[in-house]
């Protein structure tokens, strides 16, 4: 089994993969939790918290075009009704997971993909994935905030909690 040197460490290419697959996994699940809960109390939910949820979904979109080398379909900030991001939301994180699945012998495979600037640019899918997982962290924890501030309770979506449910292949 091959190594590769990570900040130092080395580390086996399947556990590694395995860490990339989990991730996805992860978010994944967090996204289906947000949908459940927003089915829930659609009536109550602030429009930010689904206009954030649709960026989510859309940046996912817009990078799995990218990987594969395809035309992007929806822009960063489209914004989408409950059942339409869901169904975009199906549609990326069965792409991504493919593309988890796809690059696994060679995750450091660079691909190059202009940028919203027209710059051309070239990242590692590994870069690209932790990038889309890290960018769903970070806008899941905003749609947490804004439901607490409008007095609803946020679903907990931390990867602590995935983890000890012993959740594998969503």
């Amino acid at each position: 089994m091959s190594a590769i040197c990570t900040f130092g460490l080395d580390i086996n290419m399947l556990e590694f993969m395995n860490t990339l697959d989990r991730l996805c996994e992860y978010n994944n699940w967090a996204n289906r939790l947000l949908f459940e809960s927003f089915a829930e109390s659609s009536k109550m939910i602030p429009a930010s918290c689904l206009r954030f949820l649709s960026h989510i979904v859309n940046v996912q979109s817009i990078w799995m075009n990218r990987i594969r080398g395809e035309k992007q379909i929806l822009s960063a900030w489209d914004e989408h009704g409950l059942e339409i991001c869901k169904s975009w939301h199906e549609l990326t994180s069965a792409g991504l997971s493919a593309i988890v699945t796809e690059y696994d012998s060679d995750p450091f495979f660079k691909i190059e993909y202009r940028n919203n600037q027209g710059q051309l640019i070239e990242n590692s899918i590994t870069d690209i994935l932790l990038h889309v997982f890290n960018h769903g962290t970070y806008h899941r924890a905003q749609i947490a905030q804004e439901m607490k501030h409008s007095g609803l309770n946020p679903v907990s979506t931390d990867y602590i909690i995935f983890s000890n449910l012993g959740l594998t292949h969503s």
